[in-house]
């Protein structure tokens, strides 16, 4: 099946649609400023102030007109509290008031309005509740002026046109107002209230009333386009359903002047691709113009949103349309990449009372299409263009590699002057270290040499001078072998056990002991554990070194069994190049990070530990 739109006459109905809605919009602020500078009110603490022209009206010095505003304010303001529904303090002439009266708790929601540049209310109940009906502006003076009925579904009156009769007083008993009646709940049934001013058929208001309930959108959906082979005036837009079967040319047999005659049935348009309703997909193409919706379960006293959902090139979006409760149009623009598209229709309510807006997604209803690329896509690059593209790519790629090498050479420049800088800081650490440890070394030999302990003082001679030669013939290496490290710690040891008479052990893990560390690197702790820890226990002094493998790291370690030392007695000057030294080593080795730690328990002695991260 096919429809026939003219596009032109399509573009003129939205453009007459949209000037129309202006010039309603600026009489509508016109006509509100007008009024919010006649007669104007202001709540406080539930009461409420008439002004009249910016100035508060004095019911003892009003003119009747005044008077007479200020009483129908007051009116409405009780109605309201009687439970009918007004807008305060501008309000229609029809009320209404909900009674439960059903077994269904009932929700009350405002419709949309119509009528038009009327602006009538409308209200719609999910559930069954009863209502009761009021008319403000009807006295029982002027009761002979008016006219109401009651029609029931658009085909039957439930009360003619007839003059209200039946008055009652608020609860206050203050004021009078008519009563048009009550009317229960019927399913599916929608009440069209009304009622005018015979004298002045201007004084006129009407109000919808919907127990009827809120359903999914039924939605007929196609796709607009443009035929070569089927031209329209005005370039009107063909359709076809967006769901439509993909067929194929076949042959038929018909009967024509009696005779059996084979017809050629033509196939679906070249764009349709869909092969199963629930999975629709059409192609790309310069004809295709839009896709459209239409709501078909008539007009409802509210609207749907519309989204639109994207899957594309692997990214996922969604746009929103606004809302319609009649028809929509999607055009190519938001569906001209190929892709999955779902577009959603979600019913759209509002609580009674100026209560937030309420989407039932439960209730939605959604279209999907899948859109393919177009047939024989061809897209042609002028020769010139393409050399010119490459020349400006060639030019791009050769700057880019010279700024690289440029700045790759100007890294390495300044990182080899950071090691060198760094190595020299470090040599000048280790020609410190060395003079500090033979002045403590020639130190031991003097007060051996004092106390007349001549054997001690030549054994110690002995040992100093083997550590000497070791440490001169290693001067400029910055790292040594473990075992060469263990040897130098174990003659020191030797040395100054000859002296204090403690014992000691260095411990090396079952490790390849070629394996280079910083040359000298234990030998201050060692020192200072000596000289702080076992010096004065004699023969119960203990000292342990420990070289130990933890996964990549390398764990250097020094415990002694004295009564432990504080921070002030780690400020020697051996302890300060030590931990100055291991700053540098960290600076040059990046990849290997060295950390002190350093325990110390009272009367239990001290542990000192190197760790070598990452340094196997």
């Amino acid at each position: 099946m096919q429809f026939y739109i003219s596009k032109q006459n399509l573009n003129m109905k939205t453009m007459k649609l949209l000037i129309k809605k202006i010039i309603l919009s600026i009489t509508l602020s016109f006509v509100s400023f007008t009024a919010i500078c006649q007669i104007s009110v202001i709540e406080k603490n539930n009461e409420f102030k008439v002004y009249d022209n910016y100035k508060l009206i004095d019911t003892l010095h009003a003119t009747v007109a005044q008077i007479a505003e200020v009483h129908h304010l007051q009116k409405i303001r009780q109605l309201t509290k009687d439970h009918y529904y007004y807008e305060f303090p501008y309000a229609g002439n029809l009320g209404i008031r909900f009674n439960s009266l059903g077994k269904v708790k009932s929700e009350v929601y405002e419709g949309l309005n119509w009528g038009g540049s009327k602006f009538l209310k409308s209200i719609i109940i999910d559930g069954d509740c009863a209502v009761e009906l009021s008319a403000l502006d009807v006295t029982e003076k002027n009761a002979t002026d008016y006219r109401y009925r009651v029609v029931q579904n658009d085909n039957q009156e439930l009360v003619s046109w007839t003059k209200p009769s039946v008055f009652k007083y608020t609860s206050d008993k203050r004021f009078k107002y008519a009563y048009l009646g009550q009317f229960n709940y019927v399913p599916g049934q929608v009440l069209k209230v009304e009622i005018y001013n015979t004298k002045n058929f201007k004084q006129q208001d009407a109000l919808l009333i919907d127990w009827r309930k809120v359903e999914p959108a039924e939605v007929g959906s196609y796709i607009q386009y443009i035929s070569k082979s089927f031209h329209l005036p005005d370039n009107g837009l063909l359709s076809i359903w967006l769901n439509e079967i993909k067929k194929l040319p076949s042959e038929k047999k018909i009967k024509f002047m009696r005779k059996d005659t084979v017809v050629t049935m033509p196939g679906s348009l070249n764009f349709i691709e869909t092969t199963s309703i629930n999975d629709v997909k059409f192609r790309l193409g310069d004809s295709l113009q839009n896709v459209s919706f239409r709501i078909t379960n008539g007009k409802r006293l509210y609207n749907y949103r519309i989204s639109l959902k994207r899957e594309v090139d692997g990214y996922t979006d969604s746009i929103d349309f606004g809302e319609t409760n009649d028809k929509f149009v999607l055009y190519k623009e938001f569906w001209k990449n190929p892709g999955k598209y779902k577009i959603i229709f979600t019913p759209k309510i509002h609580k009674h009372g100026g209560e937030p807006i309420t989407l039932l997604h439960s209730l939605d209803t959604s279209i999907s299409f899948t859109v393919l690329p177009a047939l024989d896509v061809r897209h042609s690059i002028p020769l010139r263009a393409v050399i010119l593209m490459a020349f400006v790519l060639a030019i791009i790629i050769a700057l880019l590699f010279l700024y690289y090498r440029k700045r790759q050479k100007h890294f390495l420049e300044a990182e080899a002057q950071r090691r060198q800088i760094a190595t020299l800081q470090l040599q000048s650490v280790r020609s410190q270290l060395n003079p500090h440890f033979m002045f403590n070394a020639l130190a031991g030999i003097q007060n051996l040499m004092n106390k007349n302990e001549i054997e001690l003082a030549n054994k110690y001679l002995a040992r100093f001078a083997r550590i000497t030669r070791s440490v001169l013939d290693d001067g400029n290496k910055e790292l040594t072998a473990i075992e060469h490290e263990a040897d130098l710690l174990n003659d020191y040891l030797q040395m100054e056990q000859l002296r204090f008479g403690f014992t000691f052990n260095i411990n090396v893990d079952d490790i390849d002991q070629q394996i280079e560390i910083p040359a000298m690197l234990l030998q201050p702790f060692v020192e200072n554990a000596v000289k702080h820890g076992v010096s004065t226990l004699k023969d119960k002094g203990l000292i342990t070194v420990g070289i130990a493998k933890n996964d990549n790291d390398l764990i250097l370690s020094v415990s002694d069994n004295g009564k432990g030392f504080n921070d002030k007695q780690t400020t020697g000057i051996g302890i300060k190049l030590c931990k100055e030294r291991i700053k540098l080593l960290n600076s040059i080795y990046k990849n290997s990070t060295i950390l002190l730690h350093k325990n110390v328990q009272s009367n239990n002695g001290t542990l000192i530990t190197v760790e070598l991260k990452n340094w196997l």
